[in-house]
Order: structure tokens, then sequence, then C-alpha cells
């Protein structure tokens, strides 16, 4: 959405009593926050006692002189006795996001724009997006997120850029062991528009352990490079769990090991 659909969009519901706003917003030239919040909604719509929001200001160019820091962002709210927490971030092409939300968070979606996510608790997420078009996600960011969304059920990752820090297979490594990122009740996931390096991640079972995976969204070159042709051990026991494989464009025939391979499709 953009900004001048906004705030004449809240104007015609300023009777509202409760409001729930769950906005990504481009085409501005600040962030939407905390002074925008008061002024523009808080200000203006007296009957409202309930205010529920989830919004992210993406893609901004930076004013090097002003980067606003979470504190200052969020102030103008806790003033006014909102429980709420941001962060912004800033990268090298000179843009600058912010992502600012009500606690406790309620919404069953959160969308993440950076890999600069900070982390918490939310117990309500049952759908996660996770996008960066930037910077990769590293194997600590997706230990973050498991520990912040333990209740996810379908993940989205939407990043074309290469790790920077690959874990390979350590034989006998008790803290390689220890490091491993469990999704308990992931279901769904959604790899189309991410790079090989994030197949590897999840399904390479040093990585990543994955429970209740049914369903996978993912390129088929992809597949078959992660899984060296549907032979790779390390890939394995989170494939073979698979019940679903949706490919954007499926090859004419399969290879004889690729049922064996995903024996429950």
């Amino acid at each position: 959405m953009y900004d001048d659909q906004i705030i004449p969009l809240l104007h015609e519901m300023s009777q509202l009593e409760k409001l729930t706003l769950y906005l990504v917003v481009y085409g501005r030239i600040s962030f939407i926050d905390g002074t925008h919040l008061v002024n523009d909604i808080l200000g203006k719509m007296s009957h409202l006692h309930a205010f529920i929001f989830n919004i992210i200001t993406q893609t901004l160019p930076i004013n090097q002189e002003f980067l606003p820091t979470s504190d200052e962002v969020l102030h103008p709210l806790i003033e006014k006795g909102y429980n709420a927490d941001c962060y912004t971030a800033y990268n090298a092409i000179e843009m600058g996001q912010c992502h600012i939300y009500s606690l406790p968070f309620t919404m069953e979606r959160m969308d993440i724009h950076t890999r600069s996510f900070p982390g918490g608790l939310f117990m309500s997420v049952r759908f996660l997006l996770v996008f960066d078009l930037y910077h990769s996600f590293e194997h600590d960011f997706f230990a973050r997120i498991s520990r912040s969304f333990p209740l996810v059920k379908k993940l989205v990752i939407m990043n074309p850029t290469r790790q920077t820090n690959k874990r390979t297979y350590q034989k006998d490594d008790p803290e390689q062991t220890s490091s491993i990122v469990e999704f308990s009740h992931l279901m769904i996931l959604e790899l189309s528009a991410a790079s090989l390096d994030y197949v590897e991640q999840f399904f390479f079972d040093f990585n990543t352990r994955l429970p209740c995976i049914n369903k996978l969204y993912v390129e088929y070159d992809l597949l078959v490079n992660a899984t060296s042709h549907f032979t790779n051990d390390a890939a394995r026991t989170n494939c073979s769990k698979l019940q679903h494989i949706i490919f954007s464009s499926k090859p004419m025939t399969y290879p004889e090991n690729f049922y064996q391979y995903f024996p429950l499709l």
C-alpha cells in the first residue's frame, strides 16, 4: 500500500472502537513511527479503545543526518501508555525500513523484511514470511526465528542471496549437534523464491530438524542440486517426510530413485 492511500481511508473510519492494522507501506519519505500513529490515528479516532498494529515502512531513502533509533520511533506511543516494539534497518545502498508492532502480538501472520529482526516471542504466529533482497539469512537467523515463532506452521523464504557462512557437516562435533535448529510445528515450507543455500539450510539434518514437515514449494533444479540427484543422506531424513512437493516447472520424467527418496509422495 502506498502512503497517499492510508490516511484518507482511516479518516473514513473515524467512529471505529477497535482497529487492527497490518500494513507494508511504500512511497514514503519518512517512517511510519509513533508520532504518526499518535497524530494521524489515535488523535483523530476518539472512539478507539483497542488499537492493534503491525506496520512495515519499506525501502525508504535514507537521510544520513537523521537515522531514527527504535527508542525515538516508539517514544510517542510509550508516552500515551501503549505497549509496542520496533526495529529499524539500514543497508549499504542507502535504503532503510522500520517495523513497528503492538504488544502483546496477537496476529497469526508476521512478515520480516530484513535479517536485522532482533527476536522476541510471538506465540500467535502461524504464518511467517521472511524477505531480504540485499543480505543473506545465516544459520543464526533461523535459530532466532525458530525461538521467536515456536508454533509457526507455514514459512515462506524470499531471498536470492547465497549464505556467506554455510555450515558443513562435522562428524562427532557436539557443538554442531547442539546448534541444530528445530521448527517443531512447521508443516509447509515455501522456497520458490530462495537460493540453493536455503534448501540445504532446511533439509540437511545437521542444520535443521523438521519433524512435522508435509509440503514443500521449490524449484526442481534446486532440489536436484541440494540432494545430489536424490542421493545425499544429509537431506534424506527431512525429505522422507514430505507428502507434497509443488514445482513451478515439473520435469517430463523423474529419475528412478526420486520416489525412493520421497517415499510418501
